[in-house]
C-alpha cells in the first residue's frame, strides 16, 4: 500500500487515522524509523510544526515528488474520494489479502470485492473442483478470509454507527459492496 520509507525521505499524507486531523496533501521529513509490536512507525516532521508519526498499518502516504503527474493526481483524488474506506477500515491487512487473491490467480481483480467478505467456507465450496493455479497463496487467502470478513463487517457497522444509519442486514449488505469496491479501487491505484 505505502512505499517503505528511510530517514531523510520526504513524505506527503494521503490520510493519517487518529483524532488529530492532518489535511492530506501535507508534507515532511521522516525522522525515525520503528518496528512497534510488529508495525512499521516513521516518525515524521510535518512542514506544518508537527510531529505526529505515520502508521504503517492505518495511514496513507507517498513520497514527494518534485511534480505531480496528471495520472498522479487522478489517483490521489480517487483516494481522497474513496477515505471513509481508510477511516474505518484496517487497509493494512486487506491491501495483504487483495495481494492473495491477485496472487491466487483465482480471479480478475475487478471481479475481487466479493472475496473480501465471502469468508473460508463459501471460497473453499465455490473452488472445490476448479483448478488453482497458485495453491500456496490460494491456501494463504484462505487462511487469512474470515479476518477479512470480519474486518469488512466491522468497518461498516463503525461506518453506519458514525452516519448514524440503521444497522440492519440490508444496509450491512449494502454498504459491504460499496466499502469493498472502495477498497479494490484503493488497492489498484495504489499497488
Amino acid at each position: 500500500m505505502n512505499p517503505k520509507l528511510k530517514v531523510g525521505d520526504r513524505v506527503c499524507l494521503l490520510y493519517m487515522s487518529g483524532e488529530i486531523k492532518m489535511n492530506p496533501g501535507e508534507c515532511g521529513v521522516v525522522k525515525s524509523v520503528d518496528n512497534v509490536f510488529g508495525d512499521i512507525q516513521y516518525g515524521v516532521k510535518w512542514d506544518n510544526g508537527s510531529n505526529l508519526a505515520l502508521l504503517s498499518d492505518t495511514d496513507a502516504w507517498k513520497l514527494e515528488k518534485k511534480q505531480i503527474k496528471e495520472n498522479e493526481l487522478d489517483r490521489m483524488n480517487i483516494l481522497y474520494k474513496n477515505i471513509d474506506s481508510f477511516r474505518f477500515f484496517k487497509m493494512g491487512f486487506l491491501y495483504k489479502y487483495l495481494k492473495l487473491v491477485r496472487d491466487a490467480s483465482i480471479v480478475n481483480m475487478f471481479e475481487s470485492p466479493p472475496y473480501l467478505w465471502m469468508g473460508s467456507e463459501r471460497i473453499k465450496h465455490e473452488y472445490k473442483y476448479k483448478d488453482i493455479h497458485n495453491e500456496e497463496a490460494f491456501d494463504k487467502m484462505v487462511d487469512m478470509s474470515d479476518q477479512a470478513q470480519a474486518e469488512m463487517i466491522n468497518g461498516v457497522i463503525n461506518y453506519l454507527e458514525s452516519e448514524g444509519i440503521e444497522e440492519n442486514m440490508n444496509n450491512i449488505n449494502r454498504y459491504l459492496r460499496k466499502f469493498a469496491t472502495m477498497i479494490v479501487q484503493n488497492y489498484m491505484h495504489i499497488g
